[in-house]
């Protein structure tokens, strides 16, 4: 059936599902590891979430409650959507990105941690990257690097758009169907 309904509906839109899937999924297991680390630290779990919403909203995003809290989750999940789908077009142009998702995955999972943490969310803060916290930093490049860069790659060739030839000459044995 599904391939029945792939040669009428274009791949894009086959493709969003999984990409939305896909950053969600990573969105919440790379947001379950920052929440069990800072619990420990005293610091709630709405406190971890609002801080994408710190983002746009600045610090008073910490004074929101609930809505900001909510806001945070979406904006987190839409950024981790972004990363699956730019992964995918990557992947488009170099192939090598699907054939070896885990080894391409974990380094695109560090790139992506580095870009979105000691880059973007400085600037978006207007504050300076964050380097104090070695043990944090550790458990984020490696969260990034397994818990994000591979989903991205698993995710991103369930999105399609690769053939079972380039899927079988990689590391992992899975393909598109």
């Amino acid at each position: 059936m599904l391939t029945a309904l792939s040669s009428v509906i274009p791949r894009r839109r086959i493709a969003v599902p999984w990409l939305l899937l896909g950053g969600y999924t990573v969105a919440t297991l790379d947001m379950l590891v920052a929440i069990t680390y800072w619990s420990g630290r005293g610091v709630s779990a709405s406190h971890v979430l609002q801080v994408p919403a710190t983002w746009i909203l600045g610090h008073a995003a910490y004074g929101g409650g609930m809505a900001t809290t909510m806001i945070g989750a979406l904006v987190y999940g839409h950024l981790m959507w972004g990363v699956v789908a730019l992964y995918r077009a990557i992947a488009r142009r170099h192939p090598v990105f699907w054939q070896r998702p885990f080894v391409c995955g974990s380094l695109y999972g560090a790139a992506a941690y580095f870009v979105i943490f000691q880059i973007m969310a400085p600037l978006l803060t207007s504050t300076g990257p964050n380097f104090h916290n070695l043990p944090w930093q550790l458990i984020c490049v490696a969260t990034f690097m397994t818990l994000v860069g591979i989903p991205c790659a698993l995710f991103s060739r369930m999105a399609g758009d690769h053939t079972a030839r380039d899927a079988s000459r990689g590391d992992c044995a899975l393909t598109a169907q």
